[in-house]
């Protein structure tokens, strides 16, 4: 297993998974875009576009990455430890740039779901980011979104 993604061994027989903090708002990306049950080609892009640049950063190979933030996906019931890793090394710039990524992701396939809501409000409120921020953010991404649509 890659460094960026150790098995968390002081935890026996658990599936957690230590993320570099620059891949969190890839793994969180991931889980919006498949909220809604499936995941959309546009999505899987805008997704994969970000990996390949965060994985060049960090000198990883971005389809290991990728295998990886699937793998933590269906093994993991909760992201609660992206959470505490977020609130701990993140500033708020860092978060409202991650909130930004995960609106973008959720309107890649220019079709915001309940649940891909639901879901990005949720982290947001669990990173201690004000709703009003949440909301100027989601604004801002539609509208791009629709000036490139």
């Amino acid at each position: 297993m890659f460094s960026f993604f150790k098995k968390n061994n002081s935890i026996e027989a658990s599936n957690e998974y230590l993320f570099d903090h620059e891949l969190i708002g890839c793994a969180l990306a991931y889980e919006i875009a498949i909220s809604d049950g499936e995941l959309d080609e546009s999505e899987l892009t805008s997704l994969k576009a970000e990996i390949i640049k965060k994985s060049e950063q960090l000198n990883l190979d971005s389809v290991e990455v990728f295998k990886t933030i699937e793998r933590h996906s269906t093994e993991s019931v909760s992201f609660n430890d992206f959470i505490n890793q977020i609130n701990e090394n993140f500033n708020k710039d860092q978060k409202l740039k991650m909130i930004e990524f995960l609106w973008q992701t959720a309107y890649a396939d220019n079709i915001l779901e309940v649940d891909e809501e639901r879901l990005i409000r949720r982290i947001a409120d669990m990173i201690r980011i004000k709703d009003m921020e949440v909301l100027k953010l989601k604004d801002k991404i539609k509208k791009l979104n629709l000036t490139n649509n």
